[in-house]
């Protein structure tokens, strides 16, 4: 049973970790969003789910929005709270005067049942602006119609831990041609097309009276549910799936165009994908490990009952059209690192057979033990960790990880 400390207790805790700093076990919250899946991350974690909630990610990090408790003796500390108070020690001097004391990324578990949002996330300065004028306009930050929940960017990664479908990034040009000439319903958009380029097209798409959207997407919709079945492998699969879950009232939800016009990707686990700022994307159906810069900024443009913006959408996609890229881990002695171009972070699989150690020295580290039981062991002390559990590593700690049984641990990292 966890116990909330009093004022003086917490910043005994808190003098404890200054003076000695060393490895925390961190007790992680869950976000049930709809599309959540109801086994995956229950089995990770060991508990039941006996009312078959939708589990759809376990936040591993200092976001405000569910930071994770850090276990000092028998109390726990809020971690954001706990870097607030000492930055240095945990984050190392250089990084706590880069990122104004806070942690510049956020790990996460996600496991998705169905197609998630069409989406797209700011860089830094389109956070930095979207957020102050949201502020000025006096919404709440707890409100579901911001777009912007924080200033910061958010660039990710994610490694796939199951077969992982998704959608990312604009086809190359020629393919989206290609695409539209082949679908008898869209001959108008296939011109529309030729004539006004990616950007032009999907700006008139996204922004047509819905109408026009039902027009131009029931007809094929129709067609294709007499075709079908269609397997995974198939857009049309994926397209069907997201109608179903999505269209309401009659009308087509026009993110639907998207199944078509983005990238389609199987990844198997152990590959991995990397969202830019502006890059449009969708998870459709898996789990996989995610590590983002810290923030919660999502501007959605269908496929979702959440806040849809699709002029702040407009603004902020890139509009550029090439094939997507698939990141294969760099091997480095008993760890392999996802070669993620993001300055926040970096994400590393750790494989360690029975009595097999690994040591973990450098940055800040986050991480979780996917499988297995490991200990943490540093100079004063050890720290006994099993599946599901995660962890905290100080900047600068060297610890030790010696695993009990075969096991498989991701750690993320400010980046060096």
């Amino acid at each position: 049973m966890r116990v909330e400390p009093k004022p003086s207790c917490l910043e005994a805790a808190i003098e404890s970790v200054e003076r000695k700093p060393r490895p925390l076990l961190l007790h992680c919250g869950v976000q049930y969003y709809a599309w959540g899946q109801h086994d995956f991350l229950p089995t990770l974690l060991g508990v039941t789910n006996r009312d078959r909630r939708p589990f759809a990610e376990l936040w591993i990090g200092a976001h405000p929005d569910l930071a994770a408790q850090a276990a000092i003796g028998p109390f726990t500390v809020a971690l954001d709270q706990l870097l607030a108070a000492i930055p240095e020690v945990l984050l190392g001097p250089e990084a706590a005067r880069k990122y104004h004391g806070q942690l510049p990324f956020l790990m996460k578990v996600l496991a998705a049942a169905q197609p998630l949002s069409i989406q797209v996330h700011p860089d830094k300065q389109q956070a930095k602006a979207g957020f102050a004028r949201e502020n000025s306009l006096g919404i709440p930050l707890s409100s579901t119609q911001r777009n912007f929940r924080d200033p910061n960017p958010k660039p990710e990664l994610l490694c796939a831990l199951t077969d992982f479908y998704a959608l990312k990034g604009f086809r190359p040009e020629a393919e989206i041609a290609d695409q539209l000439a082949q679908i008898p319903e869209w001959r108008e958009l296939d011109r529309l097309f030729t004539n006004s380029g990616l950007k032009g097209f999907y700006q008139y798409v996204m922004t047509l009276p819905q109408e026009q959207v039902d027009c131009l997407l029931a007809p094929m919709l129709a067609r294709l549910k007499q075709q079908g079945p269609f397997p995974k492998s198939c857009r049309e699969y994926w397209l069907l799936k997201a109608d179903e879950l999505y269209s309401q009232n009659g009308h087509c939800d026009r993110g639907l165009f998207s199944l078509y016009l983005l990238n389609f990707l199987h990844l198997r686990p152990g590959e991995a994908i990397f969202q830019r700022a502006g890059e449009l994307h969708c998870y459709l159906e898996g789990a996989g490990v995610e590590v983002m810069a810290n923030s919660n900024n999502v501007i959605r443009g269908g496929l979702t009952p959440k806040h849809v913006d699709i002029q702040t959408l407009l603004e902020i996609v890139c509009f550029r059209g090439q094939e997507a890229r698939v990141l294969l881990p760099e091997p480095r002695e008993t760890e392999v690192v996802y070669p993620a171009p993001a300055e926040e972070f970096s994400l590393s699989r750790i494989e360690l057979p029975r009595a097999g150690t690994h040591l973990s020295l450098g940055p800040l580290r986050l991480g979780i033990v996917l499988t297995g039981k490991v200990q943490l062991i540093w100079e004063a002390g050890r720290l006994s960790l099993s599946q599901g559990q995660s962890y905290l590593i100080p900047c600068g700690c060297p610890c030790q990880i010696e695993a009990h049984t075969n096991a498989v641990l991701y750690q993320s990292s400010c980046r060096e």
